[in-house]
């Protein structure tokens, strides 16, 4: 009988469970913040353009004229920008997270266009889509999608990412929120008296008429970018079994003041302690950017675009509330 011939072999290939690696971008560091800004001043300009000629220039009818009020300047709006663009960047937001979070801050002076000052549903909608898509489609090309957003990265809870009644549940979980609150507000007056008081309005017609099904189309698109940018981040901050850090137990005696700190009040799991740091985002950027946009308009005063941003800062933070507990997967 022959002798077994024995043939080498290559080592077998190992093919990872979970997403594949990314392959790194040539573009330096350093220069894809500026060009992130340079792309997105530069296609607002273009989809604003277009907008205007195709649907024609509805805002101008209600915007202050330029030197009205100072706190109103084009440097303002671009540091605002800037601070939007540096944090997302900064806190690693893809595409996904800043559309959203652009969607939300723009979606309060969409309805107070719409509902008071008889702006078409087709121009508000334009105003969102074009921030939106000024900001997001910049920050496709720069920066690689997130675990969150990656359906082939290996989540601990990526079944509840994956979930379409999950995700269904709590988007409509979300407009049930808005239209609680708007029509709540609107059905008791306070918030028309509060406006008429600190805004110049045309008329009161549409949102006396305002019903609840008619609240489901305006709200319908920032509550889904609501759950988009406070939930699923929350969801998919969860570590998986055996990926925890192990801390030293708190000892009083020997803690620092900022252990002490932290022991006592930022005791929460990084799923809770994510979602209050995205509510916290939120609410500070939509405040910002409302003030801001309402500023714009004739007749407006700080106070009342401060207090008409409060409103959606409530029903934001009420969606939080019971996402605290909806996203509980720990049990």
């Amino acid at each position: 009988m022959a002798p077994t011939k024995l043939t080498d072999r290559a080592p077998p290939t190992v093919v990872p469970n979970g997403a594949p690696p990314l392959r790194a971008s040539r573009l330096p560091a350093h220069l894809r913040l500026p060009i992130l800004l340079v792309l997105n001043l530069g296609l607002q300009s273009v989809l604003w353009t277009f907008t205007n000629n195709l649907l024609g220039n509805e805002l101008g009818a209600v915007s202050k004229k330029p030197g009205e009020n100072d706190l109103v300047t084009p440097a303002a709006r671009l540091g605002y920008k800037m601070l939007v663009i540096w944090l997302g960047w900064r806190l690693k937001y893809d595409f996904f997270d800043i559309g959203a979070l652009t969607a939300i801050t723009n979606a309060p002076f969409a309805y107070l266009l719409m509902t008071y000052y008889q702006i078409t549903p087709l121009t508000a909608s334009a105003l969102v889509a074009n921030e939106v898509l000024s900001i997001a489609i910049p920050t496709y090309l720069l920066r690689p999608v997130s675990a969150v957003h990656n359906p082939n990265a290996p989540l601990r809870n990526r079944y509840l990412l994956n979930s379409f009644q999950v995700q269904l549940s709590n988007n409509l979980l979300a407009i049930g929120v808005y239209v609680v609150v708007m029509f709540c507000a609107l059905k008791t007056s306070q918030l028309n008296l509060f406006l008429i008081t600190h805004f110049d309005l045309p008329t009161l017609e549409d949102a006396h008429r305002e019903t609840p099904f008619m609240l489901i189309a305006k709200v319908a698109i920032a509550a889904y970018a609501t759950r988009a940018f406070l939930l699923d981040p929350s969801i998919g901050a969860q570590p998986a079994s055996g990926d925890a850090t192990p801390i030293e137990a708190f000892d009083p005696a020997t803690a620092t003041l900022p252990q002490t700190v932290k022991h006592n009040f930022w005791f929460f799991s990084r799923r809770t302690r994510t979602l209050i740091q995205q509510t916290a985002i939120l609410s500070v950027f939509l405040s910002a950017n409302t003030v801001q946009r309402c500023l714009s308009l004739r007749g407006a005063d700080s106070l009342g675009a401060a207090g008409y941003a409060g409103v959606w800062v409530l029903a934001n933070v009420i969606c939080a509330a019971w996402w605290v507990w909806v996203g509980d997967a720990e049990a």
